[in-house]
């Protein structure tokens, strides 16, 4: 059953607690605002863990600033990333696009999956400990300052997952002070609302709240039914079977759409931040997001001779050529849903400047992530029938400390400690009807697992001479595992398993003028193996009748690795030219696969290695007309393939999957007098999709394939005053149809309107 915890009405209590504080600041005196620290320009904070001018860091980086932000009028993650280079986004992150789920796939130079990607929240991970893959509905897009994006591994300062890079997400300062409430309405049944307060009072303290909205209907027209036709007649002649292809190239048969899937997201956050005197600031916060997906009743294409509707049954079909008959199911046309997927977030830090300047900074988070999904079993229908409820409670508590110092005249040290602790409570339980979680009637596995971690890092970075950085560093982490499984075919206690890395880094950077920067770096970085990875068993239907292929548990996997090497160029001109440059080379190792124990039991185990080498380039160019730049990016990965795997030889050689081979956007941003504007248009080559490790489905423009496709999109916002503002956007401007697995939606349009007080 449903555990009690997980039933917290979180929502009402932030709004009820975020309604208590507006209006007790409403009676608050503003403070002065404080003097402005000294302008660095465009800083990354990341790389170094301390403010570092960007043309100065020798990383390949990227930076969306807040006007960025604001000028784009960023309501999605994909909105943001517009321009930067290496980071393939899709599911969540672009907004309306099936199934609107909290998980996006992010994919960062190369490096296949989010779980390799590290994404924070103001240095903190927000991976959760199932999986490593990230809920983007629970970050308060309202609320920012900037987001860094650094490509390459980066494990040496941040650990574990950072081995295509690290994306971190920079709340914007209550010294900024922000009140402003959003509203807008969309195709396909979109409706939104978003708000942002921020203040600094007297006496020091400053608050930041957000929210955030967002619901659609769902569009039919996206997840189909696709079935396979052998020769024969079957016992229902039927009509109205549309020919198609499967992602294989093999000959298929389109019967029916599965039902639009409305679904919800929205998020809540409160930060509260103190000035303890001109050396000391402490933060901390709660902030909640949370995703639902629902559903429709499907649709059959089938008609019996009688004109009725066709779920079920051996049909013959009456349209083809030749007799040809398939078997259908109910469940064919059902989806895994509902399912939902929450975050909440609570978390501290605090940050003291000593006298001399050092810097020591301590931040305290806590992830609870809760993921659970329904889904039907053989028999069911869509009225009735039973199924089965996938609850998968997951916790991370992290401590992070660093130490800035300067040793000597030329030389910074940066060093720390981090710990982690994980839990994982996975079960699964039968329904009496499957879209009912609360109708279970029996337990019939459960799976738990613990990780506990602790890592010491230190970086140096050299001034040499007045034009160079040279940035030395290395982090060890150590992990210890344990779980269990607990299902029907008996109980079973893992001993404890460890493992540790070192992940060493070593970069430079030589600043050839004021406006050019040359670089190069050389490190490696790892992935743990997730506590879903390493505790969890299931079954699926074998192809001999009445057989099961079990998945076990794989206890004792070790990281997946990465050594990158890697050499560019950033440029930044007087007249606001910036570009970046960067050729990569990258070899990844103990990469984890599954392999057949026997002919009924399958198991991950650390088999593959690969190689991604590629290039990547970004450009901001300024035109002769006021207000009016060119934006644009290029990622091309001359090599992403498999080298070794024991465990699927024939896998050698072929393309790493949810990668593109290359992707690249060009487009306008226009802000004068009261109009601002963007204008854009996004290419991604073709991805072989998760599963498709041997490279079969080449086939485009069909149910379950990930097209080679450029999209363009637009918006434009006009000012009517300085309280009140209106935008219009519209994606896929041309109405193009493609496939991205489902049917992605054709033109769609969002209009919103601001108003600041």
């Amino acid at each position: 059953m449903k555990r009690k915890e997980d039933r917290t009405d979180w929502p009402r209590l932030l709004a009820a607690s975020c309604s208590l504080l507006a209006a007790s600041m409403a009676q608050a005196q503003t403070a002065e605002q404080p003097a402005a620290e000294p302008a660095l320009g465009t800083v990354v904070v990341t790389a170094t863990r301390s403010e570092t001018p960007l043309l100065e860091v020798p990383a390949s980086a990227s930076v969306v600033e807040q006007a960025d932000l604001q000028q784009r009028n960023v309501a999605r993650f994909g909105d943001a990333v517009v321009e930067v280079p290496g980071l393939y986004v899709r599911g969540a992150a672009l907004g309306q696009a099936f199934p609107g789920s909290g998980q996006a796939v992010l994919s960062l130079r190369g490096i296949p999956r989010t779980p390799r990607t590290l994404v924070m929240i103001d240095g903190l991970p927000i991976n959760n400990a199932l999986s490593g893959g990230v809920n983007v509905s629970g970050i308060a897009l309202e609320n920012l300052e900037r987001v860094e994006i650094l490509r390459g591994p980066h494990s040496a300062l941040w650990g574990g997952n950072a081995m295509g890079g690290v994306i971190n997400f920079i709340s914007a300062s209550p010294d900024q002070p922000l009140a402003e409430v959003k509203a807008g309405l969309g195709s396909n049944g979109l409706r939104a609302g978003s708000g942002v307060f921020r203040k600094r009072f007297e006496g020091g303290l400053g608050v930041s709240l957000s929210f955030a909205y967002r619901e659609t209907d769902g569009y039919d027209d996206s997840d189909y039914v696709v079935k396979r036709a052998l020769p024969g007649t079957g016992a229902i002649p039927v009509t109205g079977a549309i020919p198609t292809s499967t992602v294989d190239g093999q000959p298929g048969w389109w019967v029916g759409l599965k039902g639009a899937r409305p679904w919800t997201q929205s998020n809540v956050s409160t930060r509260f931040d103190w000035k303890l005197g001109a050396a000391t600031r402490m933060n901390a916060g709660v902030s909640w997001g949370e995703y639902r997906v629902g559903y429709s009743r499907p649709s059959s294409f089938l008609l019996d001779p009688s004109g009725a509707p066709v779920f079920s049954g051996s049909v013959g079909l009456a349209d083809a050529a030749t007799p040809l008959r398939m078997t259908l199911a109910e469940t064919d046309f059902l989806t895994p849903t509902p399912s939902g997927e929450r975050d909440l977030r609570v978390f501290a830090g605090i940050e003291h400047r000593f006298e001399g300047g050092s810097i020591l900074k301590v931040n305290l988070g806590r992830l609870e992530h809760r993921f659970g999904f329904s889904q039907a079993s053989r028999g069911a229908g869509y009225e009735s029938g039973p199924g089965t409820f996938t609850d998968q409670p997951n916790d991370r508590t992290d401590l992070d400390v660093s130490w800035r110092d300067r040793l000597g005249a030329s030389t910074i040290l940066t060093a720390g400690f981090s710990l982690n602790h994980s839990t994982l409570d996975r079960s699964t339980q039968s329904l009496a009807y499957w879209r009912d979680e609360d109708s279970a009637v029996a337990e019939t596995g459960r799976s738990t697992g613990e990780s506990d971690s602790a890592a010491l890092f230190a970086q140096t970075e050299t001034f040499v001479g007045e034009k160079g950085r040279l940035m030395l560093g290395a982090r060890y982490d150590r992990f210890r595992t344990s779980g269990s499984i607990v299902d029907a075919s008996g109980s079973e206690t893992y001993p404890t398993n460890t493992f540790s890395r070192l992940s060493p880094k070593a970069a430079f950077a030589w600043q050839a003028s004021d406006q050019l920067t040359l670089r190069t770096s050389l490190g490696a970085g790892f992935r743990p193996p997730a506590l879903l990875d390493l505790y969890s068993r299931f079954q699926v239907p074998s192809p001999i009748a009445g057989q099961f292929i079990t998945y076990d548990a794989s206890p004792f996997l070790k990281p997946e690795r990465v050594v990158s090497l890697d050499a560019g160029a950033d440029l930044a001109l007087p007249g606001g030219f910036r570009g970046s440059f960067t050729v990569f080379a990258q070899q990844l190792r103990d990469l984890i696969y599954r392999r057949s124990v026997d002919p009924f039991t399958v198991q991950a185990d650390n088999t593959g290695e690969a190689r991604v080498d590629g290039i990547e380039a970004s450009f901001r160019a300024p035109t002769g007309l006021r207000g009016l730049r060119l934006i644009g990016s290029w990622t091309h990965n001359f090599r992403y393939e498999v080298t070794r795997n024991d465990a699927e030889p024939d896998m050698v050689g072929k393309n790493l999957t949810d990668v593109p081979r290359t992707m690249w956007s060009l487009g306008a941003e226009y802000a004068g007098g009261p109009w601002t504007g963007l204008l854009v248009y996004r290419h991604v080559g073709h991805v072989f999709g998760s599963g498709d490790d041997l490279n079969e489905d080449t086939v485009e423009g069909v149910y379950g394939a990930y097209d080679r496709h450029g999209v363009a999109s637009a918006k434009i916002g006009y000012r009517f005053s300085p309280q009140f503002s209106a935008s219009l956007s519209i994606d896929n401007l041309f109405d193009r149809d493609y496939f991205v697995f489902a049917k992605q939606p054709g033109r769609t349009v969002f209009a919103e309107v601001a108003w600041k007080f």
